[in-house]
């Protein structure tokens, strides 16, 4: 479950990064880059609230969606045409979000509050107190370097 959550995130978060590259690229206008970014971003906060009313689907329908429309807003990342372009960041950001609060809610209903660690936020440093949260980290770490590295070398040629 981690696992593919993990998957999900990177493929977001990297089509993120590379639409805030690429905007600027596609032609649109330098006005409207911010409000382009900041539409993406409500995408996120409107998937962590919609999956909320989706409490009968599945975990592995809720993945096999959210899995497609990422991938669908990574492809659209290609169109050149920046409406279409912050529309597959938006899509990809709600997936991703979605996915998030559906493991979350899952993996918190497998243990007591007082079995649950917590993240604590020191500056720009977090620190892990539990297993779960270190493993998640850890895995989403190694999916956006096993990423990254070759979609970066491939992308500066």
């Amino acid at each position: 479950m981690m696992l593919v959550n993990s998957l999900v995130g990177a493929g977001d978060i990297l089509l993120l990064f590379f639409l805030q590259a690429k905007l600027p690229e596609s032609g649109i206008p330098n006005a409207l880059l911010g409000m382009a970014l900041f539409i993406m971003e409500l995408g996120g906060i409107l998937g962590a609230r919609v999956i909320l009313l989706c409490d009968r689907l599945r975990y592995r329908t809720v993945f096999v969606l959210t899995g497609f429309l990422v991938l669908l807003g990574i492809a659209v990342e290609h169109s050149g045409n920046y409406v279409i372009m912050t529309l597959g960041g938006f899509i990809a950001a709600f997936s991703d979000d979605a996915l998030q609060v559906r493991t979350n809610t899952i993996l918190q209903n497998m243990f007591p509050s007082e079995q649950r660690g917590n993240i604590d936020l020191y500056g720009i440093f977090y620190i892990f107190h539990d297993h779960d949260r270190v493993v998640t980290a850890y895995r989403y770490s190694i999916f956006m370097v096993v990423i990254v590295t070759p979609v970066y070398l491939s992308y500066k040629k």
